[in-house]
C-alpha cells in the first residue's frame, strides 16, 4: 500500500509492505466559530477562580506570560495568543489597570530567547508595537530576577522569575498542544531556574511513565508537586488554548497530505512537484520549512484555576489527538520531519534527532506503548551532522566531547555543573538567542524511556554514518533494506505499523 511518508524537508511516497498497519491522525475538529469571544466568554465564565474584575483593581500589577515559539509546532498562520492578548488587554482596561503595570514575559524556560518579530507573531503586530517597552523574555541566568518560592517535600526548590512572583496577578496565556503542556507546566518549566527544571527533567524522573500520559508521567508528578508547593505565594489565572491539527496549509495542503485522502492515488502533478522538491538546494528547502505555518484553528478555551482549567483542557486534547491501536507491535515506522521545538529557526541536529526520535516520538503514547520492548524503531531521515553554532553551542561540546565516548545518562552530574558555569554559554543564552548551556543535557535526557524500551533505532536513508554511531542507531540505505534488517533481527513474521505523521497523535492501548 503506497503512502507518504517525511523524509527531513522532503516528502516521499513508499509502497509498504502488505501487512503493514498504518495509523493515521484524527480529522481536525471544528474550530470556534469567532476566536475572540470564545475566549471573552472563558474569561468571563472563569473554571475554579473567581472572574478578573474580582481578582485585580486599578492599582494591580500584571504579568502576562506566554509560551514561546516551541509551541505549536511548527507556528499557526494566526497565533491565537495574539487574539487571547487583546482580549485580555481590553479586560484590564475596562478594570481601569494602568499600562505602566502590566508586563508581558515570554515563558522561555532554558529555551533560546524569542527574537522580536518571533514576539510580534506570537502577541500580534499591534499589541507589540503598543507594548513593546514592556516585553521581555524570561533569563533563568538572571539571579536578581528570581525568587525562591518554597521547597517540595522531596527537597526540591521552587525558584522561578521574579517580576512574574511579585506581581499581583499572572495571566498565562497557553496553547496545550500535546497533553505534555500546560497546567503548572507553564510556571515551573517556563518561568523556572536551572535548579528548579533539572529535578523534573532529569533521567530518574523522565523514565518514570509516558511523556503525553500526565497521569504516570513522573514529569508531571514532580512538576505537580513544585506548583502545589508554590500555589498560596503567587495567584495565576490561566488561560488555556486547544488547537485541531490541521497541520497542512497553502499550497503544501494538496502535496503533503497522506494519500489515503485520496484513494492512495498519486496525481502526476503531486509526483512531479515531490520529484522537483526533491531535488531543490537543502538550503532553499530549509528555507521554506523554517518560514512554513500550519492552518492550527482554536477548538477551545479553558480560563481560571491552574489545575481546574487544566483538567477540561485535556479531555478536549484527548478527544482531538487520541488514536486508538489495537496491540504492541514488533516494528513502529516514522517519518521523521526536520520540525522539533528546539530547532526553530535553524537545523536538526543529531541530538535533535535523539531527542525527537527516543523521547517525543517514543512517548506518543497513553497506557502501553505501541511498540513492544525489545522492538525496532524505523525512521525516514537523513540524519545529517549539521550543528546551529548561534542557537546550539554547548550541543557541538556536548555530542564531540560527551556523547561520542558513550557516556552513562545516569552520570552526567559533573557535565551539568560544568555547562552551568559556564560564562561563554552563559552569555550567549542572555544575549545571542542560544540554548541554554544545560539544555543539551536534557535534550539528551528526553530520550531515556526510549533508550531503556527501543531494541534498535534505524535510520533509512541516513547520510551521515559517524551520526550514527554517535548516537547507536543503524544505518540503512532505504525503507526497504531497512525493513529487511528488521526481520533478520526478529524474524520474518514480524508485525509492522507505520504511523503516518505529521499531524501528530497519541496512540492509547
Amino acid at each position: 500500500m503506497k503512502e507518504v511518508i517525511f523524509y527531513g524537508d522532503d516528502v516521499l511516497v513508499y509502497d509498504f509492505p502488505e501487512e503493514t498497519k498504518i495509523f493515521y491522525a484524527p480529522k481536525p475538529l471544528p474550530p470556534v466559530e469567532d476566536e475572540k469571544e470564545a475566549i471573552r466568554k472563558a474569561l468571563d465564565n472563569p473554571i475554579g477562580s473567581r472572574k478578573l474584575e474580582h481578582l485585580l483593581n486599578e492599582r494591580s500589577r500584571v504579568a502576562i506570560c506566554f509560551d514561546d515559539v516551541s509551541v505549536p509546532l511548527p507556528q499557526m498562520r494566526d497565533d491565537v495568543r495574539a487574539k487571547a492578548a487583546e482580549v485580555v488587554l481590553e479586560k484590564l482596561r475596562q478594570i481601569g489597570v494602568k499600562r505602566e503595570n502590566i508586563r508581558f514575559i515570554c515563558a522561555t524556560g532554558l529555551h533560546r530567547k524569542c527574537k522580536p518579530q518571533e514576539l510580534a507573531h506570537i502577541l500580534g503586530k499591534r499589541v507589540f508595537k503598543e507594548y513593546e517597552d514592556r516585553i521581555i523574555n524570561h533569563d533563568a541566568d538572571d539571579k536578581k530576577n528570581l525568587v525562591v518560592l518554597g521547597r517540595t517535600k522531596e527537597g526540591y526548590e521552587v525558584e522561578i522569575n521574579r517580576l512574574a512572583a511579585e506581581s499581583d496577578l499572572i495571566i498565562y496565556l497557553n496553547i496545550t498542544f500535546v497533553p505534555m503542556n500546560g497546567g503548572w507546566k507553564s510556571i515551573i518549566v517556563g518561568l523556572g531556574s536551572f535548579k528548579t527544571i533539572i529535578p523534573n527533567h532529569s533521567p530518574e524522573v523522565l523514565r518514570e511513565g509516558s511523556l503525553m500520559d500526565p497521569k504516570a508521567s513522573g514529569l508531571h508528578r514532580v512538576i505537580w508537586e513544585m506548583g502545589r508547593t508554590i500555589k498560596d505565594k503567587i495567584k495565576v489565572f490561566t488561560v488555556e488554548m486547544v488547537l485541531n491539527d490541521n497541520f497542512y496549509s497553502g499550497f503544501f495542503e494538496k502535496l503533503w497530505r497522506p494519500l489515503r485522502e485520496s484513494n492512495y492515488s498519486l496525481p502526476l502533478w503531486r509526483n512531479i512537484a515531490l520529484s522537483i522538491i526533491r531535488k531543490m538546494p537543502d538550503s532553499l528547502k530549509s528555507f521554506v520549512r523554517n518560514r512554513y505555518k500550519a492552518n492550527y484553528r482554536l477548538i477551545g478555551v479553558y480560563a481560571g484555576d491552574v489545575e481546574k482549567a487544566h483538567e477540561e483542557t485535556l479531555k478536549l486534547v484527548k478527544k482531538q489527538l487520541t488514536v486508538p491501536v489495537d496491540k504492541q507491535y514488533d516494528v513502529v515506522i516514522f517519518g521523521v520531519p526536520n520540525f522539533t521545538p528546539y530547532s526553530v529557526g535553524s537545523v536538526m541536529n543529531p541530538i535533535l534527532l535523539h531527542s525527537l526520535v527516543l523521547g517525543y516520538l517514543y512517548n506518543m503514547h497513553s497506557g502501553k506503548p505501541p511498540l513492544r520492548k525489545g522492538g525496532i524503531i524505523i525512521i525516514s531521515n537523513p540524519a545529517l551532522e549539521k550543528f546551529d553554532p548561534q542557537q546550539h553551542p554547548s550541543y557541538i561540546d556536548f555530542y564531540e566531547q560527551v556523547l561520542s565516548k558513550k557516556p552513562d545518562i545516569f552520570n552526567l552530574k559533573t557535565v551539568e555543573k560544568m555547562y552551568l558555569n559556564n560564562e561563554e554559554y552563559s552569555e550567549k543564552y542572555r544575549n545571542g538567542f542560544a540554548y541554554h548551556g544545560t539544555h543539551v543535557l536534557m535534550a539528551y535526557y528526553w530520550g531515556i524511556l526510549g533508550l531503556l524500551n527501543v531494541g534498535r533505532v534505524i535510520v533509512a536513508g541516513a547520510k551521515s554514518r559517524r551520526a550514527l554511531e554517535i548516537l547507536g542507531f543503524d544505518y540503512a540505505k532505504d525503507l526497504d533494506e531497512a525493513i529487511e534488517a528488521s526481520r533478520k533481527y526478529l524474524g520474518k513474521s514480524i508485525s509492522i505499523a507505520y504511523f503516518c505523521i505529521p499531524p501528530i497523535f497519541i496512540s492509547e492501548m
